[in-house]
């Protein structure tokens, strides 16, 4: 038997006695929502019992144990914790991990996937860590709800589908809460923007644009949305951020910021409170500004209005592969209100409320988040919402394209200078 055999099979053995002592001296389902009694009992119960090891292994002459407080820290995050799903929580690199069954759990780290060594004994293992995590949120994971999706304590946001929706081990998605840049001038340090961009956004925010800020998946949306909410400045300014989970963090830098976030239905599908509601209820907060962190839905009818009736500067994001892509979604979206309004009547909105969309995309192949367009919309061309782009990624670099933006006289009063030269 090799050394690191050895060392799994003494592990397994303390595990072992450690959950046998736990059952004796407290309900183990109490460990799913552990107070401050079950914590301090199990970690009493795990000193005593790694205590007991190194004492038998002096008496038979054993070697000592490797990492005792490592030891500890495995035991109790496999009590308290996600177990070996853990260090990969912890570490700050990490942005999303990916656990396609107990033995294909992959990482994600500067927009790169990788298979880590982390494996999970069997199916029920990585289901019962799951439940663990959904437990005290008052969440559950069965064949009658084989789908959750939760934000954990930490901010992170947890998805997992389970048979009968998939045909074999649970499929679990952990996206972690990660803000790299809190400002337009942390985005310019990331590469994210060029800094003459940067400075005419920062004037579009000042200027009361409304912004889209469009991408897909993992392109840096809600880190831009936040960036820009953060540019907001003046005691006169009254911003309300609706999300579906909190991400953004405009609370600690804005002088007046309420944060609204949507509430899932409870087990017996009651309690839910959508987007769409905390919109129409964030119009009668006397708001100067409305910040939506994700429209997906019906609540895009009501953010176009919003937007169209005095709530100048406000901004949303969607997914979408491009500027004129993700303004069609909007338009389909506000359609799925069920209010029966003509698609015209409906692109003619957006026309109105949207004057900027940002484009963000993952650079395949530096991994790097980019802004890869600025687009203004000009109006209308005969059914079909208008534009053109300010600001276009060419060659590595977000450069002017030379077309000078409809509001300029705007951006120049709100201090873009950079509108006085043209581009060489």
């Amino acid at each position: 038997m090799t050394t690191t055999t050895a060392a799994i099979d003494r592990e397994r053995a303390i595990r072992a006695d450690v959950q046998g002592e736990l059952r004796r001296a407290i309900d183990l389902d109490e460990l799913l929502t552990p107070g401050q009694h079950e914590v301090d009992t199990a970690r009493r119960v795990i000193a005593d019992r790694i205590a007991a090891a190194d004492r038998q292994a002096q008496t038979l002459g054993h070697p000592p144990l490797d990492d005792p407080h490592g030891l500890a820290r495995r035991l109790l995050d496999d009590l308290l914790g996600l177990g070996p799903l853990q260090p990969l929580l912890d570490d700050p690199a990490v942005e999303e991990i990916i656990i396609n069954g107990p033995r294909r759990v992959f990482a994600i780290s500067d927009g790169r996937k990788r298979l880590t060594d982390v494996v999970l004994d069997d199916d029920d293992a990585l289901l019962r860590l799951v439940r663990r995590a959904i437990g005290p949120l008052g969440r559950r994971l069965d064949e009658a709800s084989p789908m959750v999706d939760a934000r954990l304590p930490d901010g992170s946001r947890l998805n997992a589908v389970i048979a009968p929706l998939t045909s074999g081990s649970p499929h679990v998605t952990i996206r972690k809460f990660l803000l790299r840049a809190r400002t337009l001038d942390d985005l310019v340090g990331l590469g994210t923007l060029s800094r003459e961009a940067a400075d005419f956004l920062s004037a579009a925010v000042r200027a009361g644009l409304n912004i889209l800020i469009s991408g897909g998946t993992g392109s840096g949306k809600t880190t831009c949305l936040n960036a820009l909410g953060a540019a907001v400045s003046g005691l006169d300014e009254r911003v309300i951020t609706i999300e579906e989970t909190a991400e953004l963090q405009l609370e600690s830098v804005l002088p007046d910021c309420v944060a609204l976030e949507a509430r899932a239905p409870n087990v017996e599908g009651a309690g839910g409170v959508p987007i769409r509601q905390l919109v129409k209820n964030a119009l009668r907060m006397r708001p100067t500004r409305i910040i939506v962190g994700e429209v997906r839905g019906d609540e895009a009818l009501d953010m176009l209005t919003a937007m169209n009736s005095g709530h100048e500067g406000s901004m949303c994001t969607a997914h979408a592969n491009g500027p004129r892509e993700a303004l069609s979604k909007l338009r389909t979206y506000a359609l799925m209100a069920g209010e029966a309004l003509p698609a015209q009547a409906v692109t003619e909105m957006i026309a109105e409320a949207i004057q900027l969309v940002v484009h963000l995309r993952l650079d395949a192949e530096t991994h790097r988040r980019v802004v890869s367009s600025i687009y203004e919309v000009t109006g209308l061309e005969g059914d079909a919402v208008a534009g053109s782009e300010i600001f276009r990624l060419e060659g590595g670099r977000l450069e002017r394209t030379g077309i000078r933006p409809r509001r300029e006289s705007r951006l120049v009063a709100a201090g873009f200078a950079g509108l006085e030269r043209r581009p060489s």
